[in-house]
């Protein structure tokens, strides 16, 4: 493993204690020798990733929708949305192909806590998976329970017949960035 995407929140109003979750997790990946690709945005949890992977020395690429300028929460608040100082910065025509453009720079995702947009890229990349179109790791952030009611629904989705036990499987949920880095760094020797 070279490269790992990650999909998080730019909700400046978050809690603090996950931006210090995503600092950390940032300066891990660095530390780990993996290449950071992230949504681009300077503000929320992104803008903690991307700070702490390059306060190690990480190499961080971007990938952003032109033009999107943030949303109402983040206009209102004067905050810059873009993040700079970036190893490489993508600018991609719109959120559709930024998830195609991260998911093809990744060997593998992890997902923190966020909101529609994170699930959205979760789902799109196990989407992808369930389709055979990769056989990369997914990597879901628990802390704290965050994810357990994904969990639920996916027991459910299992019972009924809809999610294929393999598939579920794919799914791998982490309660510690300790037990994040051990799955990459185990996932990067056997590569």
């Amino acid at each position: 493993m070279k490269s790992v995407a990650v999909y998080l929140g730019s909700a400046p109003s978050c809690k603090e204690i996950y931006k210090g979750l995503a600092y950390e997790l940032g300066n891990r990946i660095a530390r780990a020798g993996l290449t950071l690709v992230y949504g681009g945005a300077a503000v929320g949890t992104m803008g903690a990733l991307a700070e702490g992977a390059r306060d190690a020395g990480g190499k961080v690429i971007g990938v952003f929708p032109r033009g999107f300028r943030g949303t109402q929460e983040v206009r209102e608040s004067g905050l810059e949305v873009v993040q700079h100082g970036l190893s490489d910065f993508i600018e991609t025509a719109d959120f559709a192909e930024r998830k195609q453009v991260m998911e093809d720079l990744s060997d593998g995702c992890i997902v923190m806590p966020g909101s529609f947009g994170t699930l959205d890229e979760l789902f799109t990349y196990a989407c992808n998976r369930a389709i055979d179109l990769h056989t990369k790791p997914i990597l879901i952030f628990n802390f704290e329970g965050y994810y357990d009611p994904l969990k639920q629904l996916l027991a459910h989705m299992q019972e009924a017949g809809f999610l294929k036990p393999v598939m579920a499987g794919a799914l791998t949920f982490c309660d510690t960035i300790e037990e994040i880095i051990e799955s990459l760094d185990a996932r990067s020797s056997r590569a």
